[in-house]
């Protein structure tokens, strides 16, 4: 058995009433593995339509900053290294202009599908461009994603509802939105050589979706009639696509049958289990659930409702795992959505629900919402000026906070069990801590990362021990705090001591 032991000892004395671990040591164990690790990703809504279309400078650029896995010469990541990519499939709401019921024009698409019932591939250039340029820097997995069915299918003809809550595709319409993604998924395949691992038809059901942004709810036998229509389509057209459900709108949706959303909640029973709505004998659906994370992340919920999540998994046999496929953050307990933020506060937030969706969750996939944000919101990635032709940059720590985990866990890595999570002590006892850790090995446990959270204002320091086999070999940390972004701060021999910085994300690469 392989083991890593951290010994953790305080510099300074901590205020009272600390949550210091009172393990001294981690114990990693690493055959003992928990999800296959898929990747990290982010969506193009809404601004890459435009940035897509800037100076190649600028645009090259944030694809770098984005997909890049290349070191500079002083070995600094040139980017975070996401291996996935969610694209966008517009309603075609930007032809409709102030029409739309969408106010912020940045929030409309244009769409492929047009008013005669040809279809324009020239439409949606600038995500386009980003879908190569992402190709082109290692990208291999690809999401297709729908907030609403196109325009010329929906009931109002508007990409979102004028019914509050009611579904806006008809289900006379469902083929015909069926026959629209197969065409779309059939012309990226072979006009522009991207091949889409994951459809998701619908985002969010359970929100009304009757104004400011694309948009459309379905009750669970909705979801399940054209779920069927879509899996027939696309294995009549051959098409190796699977279908990804139900990007739940908050997890609890996926798990609770007692919520406000009565036809729409308990999804995993709804979709997996046994009953009408079942789709669990569709061919090629995803067998990982699809959930988003907000409004699950104040203290009193982050790990409880992970928790009732992972024992709903489990406890049903044709669901093999999760996707966590959007979050940024929003109004919460501890922070504030509104307000650009670039600095560590929020980079912090967002590592510590990457931790407790991995940890807990056991998130096998991790997605963002936008990767470019053009708003005075904690939404972004990389920030920019709300220009359709040009602008400046801005990167922010939420970019290489994530980057601390997308750029050296790779797809297929594992994560391994650890005696001491830093928040969770055993299997039944789930504690909210200020220090948080995950570790993860390859299949041949010839490369291990971990991954340290110090939410903390002061510095702890740490000794790695892997035994015999581990102790003469090399690491590289890497960090993120106030005054650093993912930078290399040291190689130096396992058994060398580190410093776990005060409000910082630390990376320890270690191979043979």
């Amino acid at each position: 058995m392989l083991a890593i032991l951290f010994g953790v000892a305080c510099r300074d004395k901590p205020p009272s009433g600390n949550d210091l671990p009172d393990e001294g040591l981690v114990f990693i164990d690493l055959t003992q593995r928990f999800q296959e690790i898929e990747g990290f990703g982010a969506s193009d809504a809404w601004s890459v339509q435009y940035v897509g279309n800037w100076p190649d400078e600028k645009r090259n650029k944030i694809a770098t900053l984005l997909f890049s896995r290349e070191m500079d010469e002083l070995e600094k990541p040139r980017g975070i290294g996401l291996n996935t990519w969610r694209f966008n499939v517009g309603a075609g709401s930007m032809s409709q202009g102030n029409q739309s019921n969408i106010g912020d024009e940045w929030r409309r698409t244009e769409g492929f599908l047009q008013n005669d019932g040809i279809y324009d591939w020239n439409q949606q250039s600038g995500q386009r461009w980003f879908l190569q340029a992402a190709k082109e820097r290692g990208v291999k997995n690809f999401i297709a994603f729908v907030n609403s069915p196109p325009v010329q299918l929906t009931k109002n003809g508007k990409a979102n509802t004028s019914l509050a809550g009611i579904s806006n595709l008809a289900e006379e319409k469902y083929d015909d939105y069926s026959d629209f993604l197969v065409k779309v998924l059939e012309h990226f395949k072979h006009e522009e050589e991207i091949d889409f691992d994951l459809i998701s038809p619908l985002n969010e059901p359970q929100w009304d979706w009757n104004g400011g942004q694309e948009g459309c709810p379905y009750e669970n036998g909705e979801i399940s009639k054209l779920t069927n229509s879509i899996s027939a389509k696309l294995l009549e057209a051959n098409i190796s696509t699977r279908i990804e459900l139900t990007e739940a709108g908050n997890i609890e949706y996926l798990y609770d049958d007692n919520t406000d959303k009565s036809s729409k909640d308990n999804q995993i029973e709804e979709f997996y289990g046994a009953g009408n709505n079942t789709l669990s004998n569709l061919s090629n659906i995803s067998h990982n659930i699809a959930g988003h994370s907000y409004w699950s992340t104040d203290q009193s919920e982050l790990i409880p409702q992970r928790v009732a999540l992972w024992d709903k998994i489990e406890s049903t046999s044709s669901v093999n795992g999760y996707a966590m496929t959007e979050f940024c953050i929003m109004n919460y307990e501890e922070i504030q959505g509104n307000g650009r933020d670039l600095g560590i506060s929020p980079a912090l937030y967002m590592a510590r629900v990457i931790h407790y969706d991995l940890t807990v969750a056991n998130a096998s996939a991790w997605q963002w919402w936008l990767a470019v944000s053009p708003y005075d919101y904690k939404d972004g990635l990389i920030y920019i000026d709300k220009s359709e032709t040009d602008g400046h940059i801005y990167t922010s720590k939420m970019l290489y906070a994530l980057g601390n985990y997308s750029r050296f866990i790779d797809k297929g890595m594992y994560r391994v069990n650890t005696s001491q999570l830093f928040g969770k002590t055993n299997t039944d006892n789930y504690t909210y801590s200020r220090v948080m850790t995950s570790a993860f090995a390859s299949e041949a446990n010839d490369k291990i990362v971990v991954v340290m959270i110090n939410y903390n204002n002061w510095e702890y320091t740490s000794s790695l021990n892997i035994g015999d086999d581990w102790k003469d070999k090399s690491m590289k940390i890497y960090r993120t705090s106030d005054t650093e972004e993912l930078k290399l701060i040291g190689v130096q021999k396992v058994s060398d001591e580190i410093d776990l910085a005060p409000l910082s994300i630390t990376t320890y690469v270690i191979t043979k």
